[in-house]
C-alpha cells in the first residue's frame, strides 16, 4: 500500500526534471526488491520526461532514467542511452557536448567504459573530449577490479580511449594511467615500453618515478633497469634541461646507485655527481650509500668531499655509514682528513689519531694530529695530546703545538687557583 502511496505522491512535485529522476530512483529501488511495480515507475518517468520544455534538460532526464535503469540491471537502459546519443543532434555543438559529458560521467558510474568511449568520441570540442577521454582512462585505471578477466577489459577500453586522445598534456597524464594499470596487471615490459611516449616532461617524470618505486616494491626492479635505462636517454634526449639529473635521482632512491651513476656519466656533467649525492644525502642515507659504493676513485674524491662537508656543517654526528662508505670509495687523504675530524667529533680520538699518523701530506697531517691533539687536552690527556703533536712531521709547527699544549694545561690546573690582586697597600 505505502508503495502505491507514494508512486501516486510523486505528481505533487512541480519540476518535471526533478519528477522524472524521483519516479526513476523509485523504479531501481523497487527492482532491487523485486517489485512488480517499478515498470509503472520507470514508465512514468519517461512520460514525465514529456512535460519538460527545455530539450537540454529533457536529455539530461533521460540520461538519469537510464542511469537508474543500468544500476538495477535492466537492458533497457543502452536503448535510452543510444536514444540521447542520436536524438541529441538537434542541439547546437556546445549544448549537446554537455550533454555527451553528462552521459560519459553515468556510464563510467556504471562501469560501461567502452559506451563512455564511443560518447566521448563524439564531443566536437577537442579539448573538452580530451578531457573527457582522459576521465574515463583515470577511472578507469583506478577501479581495476581482482579478477583477471575484469582488469583485462578496463585496461582494453582504458588503451581504446587513449587512441582517440589527440594533444597534449591530456595524452601525457592519460599515458601515466595506462602505465599504472600495467604495472597493477604486473606488465612492465608494457608500462617500460609506454613510457617512452610520454611528450611532457612533468608528466614523463611523474611516471618514471612512478615505475620505477613500484617494481622496486615488487622486487623485480634489476631485471628492467636496462630497459628502463634505455628510455630515460630516450626522455633525456627530448627533454633535456636537468630531466636526466631527476632521473639518475629516481633510480638512486631505488637503491640502483650503478644506473643512476650510468645516466650521469653519459651526461658528462661531473658536478651532477656532486648534486645527486647531496639530494639523496637530505632524503635518504641509506641510498647514498648505495651510490656512493657505485662511485669510481675520480668520481669518489669530489662526492666524498662534498658529503662530508655537508655532514660536518650540520654536525650529522650519526651518519656512520654513509662516512664508512666514502673512506671505502677513496684513499684520498684530503678525503680521509675530513673523516679523521668526523672521528674527533664523536669522541673517538684515537681512532682519528691513527688516520693522521698514516697520512704522507705534512700539511694534512698536521692539521689532523693539532686537531687531535687539542681535542685531547680538552679531555684532561696532556700526555695523549703531547703523543699526537709530536707525530706531527714539521718539527717547528710540533714544537709550537707542544708549547702550546703544555701552557694550556698550566692554565687549566691554574685556573682555579689565581687569586686577583688589588694593587700593593704600600
Amino acid at each position: 500500500m505505502l508503495i502505491n502511496e507514494v508512486l501516486s505522491s510523486v505528481e505533487v512535485i512541480p519540476d518535471p526534471y526533478v519528477k522524472s529522476a524521483t519516479y526513476a530512483k523509485i523504479g531501481e529501488r523497487l527492482v532491487s526488491v523485486r517489485n512488480e511495480a517499478f515498470k509503472q515507475a520507470f514508465m512514468k518517468a519517461m512520460e514525465t520526461v514529456k512535460d519538460i520544455d527545455d530539450p537540454m534538460k529533457a536529455f539530461r532526464a533521460l540520461l538519469s532514467i537510464g542511469y537508474s535503469m543500468g544500476k538495477a540491471g535492466l537492458k533497457s537502459s543502452r536503448r535510452i542511452y543510444q536514444g540521447v546519443l542520436e536524438d541529441s543532434r538537434i542541439l547546437p555543438d556546445a549544448q549537446r557536448d554537455a550533454v555527451l559529458q553528462t552521459a560519459v560521467t553515468y556510464l563510467i558510474a556504471l562501469g560501461d567504459l567502452g559506451e563512455a568511449v564511443r560518447f566521448a568520441r563524439e564531443i566536437s570540442n577537442r579539448e573538452l573530449r580530451n578531457e573527457t577521454l582522459y576521465s574515463i582512462i583515470r577511472a578507469g585505471s583506478r577501479a581495476m577490479g581482482k579478477s583477471q578477466l575484469e582488469v583485462a577489459y578496463r585496461v582494453r577500453k582504458i588503451k581504446l580511449a587513449l587512441e582517440y586522445i589527440d594533444d597534449e598534456p591530456y595524452r601525457s597524464k592519460a599515458l601515466l594511467e595506462v602505465i599504472k594499470a600495467y604495472l597493477l596487471m604486473g606488465n612492465y615490459d608494457g608500462a617500460v615500453s609506454m613510457l617512452g611516449e610520454i611528450g611532457v616532461r612533468e608528466w614523463a617524470k611523474r611516471a618514471f618515478k612512478e615505475v620505477v618505486f613500484f617494481m622496486k616494491e615488487k622486487g623485480v626492479l634489476g631485471h628492467y633497469i636496462d630497459a628502463l635505462g634505455e628510455t630515460a636517454e630516450v626522455l633525456i634526449e627530448r627533454f633535456d634541461g636537468g630531466f636526466g639529473e631527476e632521473m639518475a635521482l629516481a633510480f638512486a632512491l631505488s637503491g640502483q646507485g650503478s644506473a643512476a651513476l650510468d645516466l650521469l656519466r653519459r651526461m658528462g656533467d661531473n658536478d651532477l655527481l656532486v648534486k645527486v649525492a647531496l639530494e639523496l644525502l637530505d632524503r635518504d642515507a641509506g641510498a647514498l650509500v648505495s651510490y656512493i659504493d657505485a662511485l669510481n676513485d675520480e668520481e669518489a674524491v669530489p662526492v666524498g668531499k662534498a658529503v662530508l662537508n655537508r655532514i660536518l656543517e650540520r654536525r650529522s654526528l650519526d651518519l656512520w655509514d654513509v662516512v664508512v662508505a666514502v673512506g671505502r670509495s677513496t684513499a684520498s687523504e684530503e678525503v680521509w682528513a675530513k673523516i679523521a675530524r668526523f672521528y674527533v667529533l664523536n669522541g673517538r680520538l684515537e681512532d682519528a689519531m691513527k688516520i693522521g699518523m698514516m697520512m704522507k701530506d705534512k700539511r694534512l697531517r698536521s692539521i689532523v694530529l693539532a686537531d687531535v691533539a687539542h681535542n685531547f687536552v680538552k679531555a684532561g690527556n696532556v700526555d695523549r695530546a703531547i703523543d699526537a703533536a709530536l707525530e706531527v712531521r714539521d718539527m717547528r709547527f710540533a714544537s709550537f703545538l707542544v708549547s702550546e699544549i703544555l701552557l694550556s694545561a698550566l692554565d687549566n690546573e691554574l685556573r682555579g687557583r689565581v687569586v686577583q690582586w688589588n694593587g700593593s697597600k704600600h
